[in-house]
Parts: C-alpha cells; structure tokens; sequence
C-alpha cells in the first residue's frame, strides 16, 4: 500500500507491486491509484538504500498508464539494487504525486521511507 504522505493514519491513494528476475538482476514496480486518484505526469520514482546510504533511481523502461487523460497508473524496471550476493530483502521507498482529480497535483503517495521489501 502507498499512503498520503508514506504514512498508514493517512488516506491510502495508491498500491504498488514488484516482480524480480533473476535471470538479469531486474526489478520491475507497477504502481497503480486506487478508485477516485489520479497522478501527476511528472513525479514518480523509486528510491533504493544501500547501508547508510540512498540513491534516488528513476527507472527504465518507464510509462504512465492513462484513463483518458488521467494518470492512473505507471511502471517500469531497474537494475541498480544493491550489489550484495542472496539478498532477502532490501530497504526500499516508491512514490507518486496524487490528487483527486479536482484540485492541483501535489500530495505524495510512497510506501513510506525505507519500506522493507522481502
């Protein structure tokens, strides 16, 4: 789940899942607005941290996904995650910009700062 602000006492706007292949080390995020949000076309990434560190990654092979000419969804891979061999998990942020449709764009929808990701 991806809360108004990262936080779960907040509105929860949008739901983001993940999928890895082995085979090349990717990792791929689709993000979707729940019923009633759209996102902004301009404002949407994943953050990876390694250690004490966090790099911000856009992601490749990115697109929005539209309901006319809203934006309600995107997604995309990476490949830049930790280079750390049989890693079981990863501390992780995705977010989106959010609105409902009837004011400015400019909520943030994430999973909340170093979401541990099994």
């Amino acid at each position: 789940p991806m809360y108004n602000a990262g936080n779960p006492s907040k509105a929860h706007v949008a739901d983001a899942y993940l999928s890895y292949r082995c085979s090349d080390s990717t990792l791929c995020v689709l993000v979707t607005a729940r019923s009633g949000y759209v996102f902004a076309s301009n404002e949407a990434w994943i953050k990876i941290y390694d250690g004490d560190n966090s790099e911000q990654d856009f992601v490749e092979g990115f697109q929005y996904i539209y309901d006319g000419e809203n934006v309600v969804a995107w997604e995309g891979c990476t490949t830049a995650l930790p280079a750390t061999p049989f890693v079981s998990s990863i501390q992780m942020e995705i977010h989106a910009n959010w609105g409902d449709g009837s004011s400015d764009i400019e909520n943030t929808a994430s999973t909340g700062k170093r979401s541990t990701i099994t």
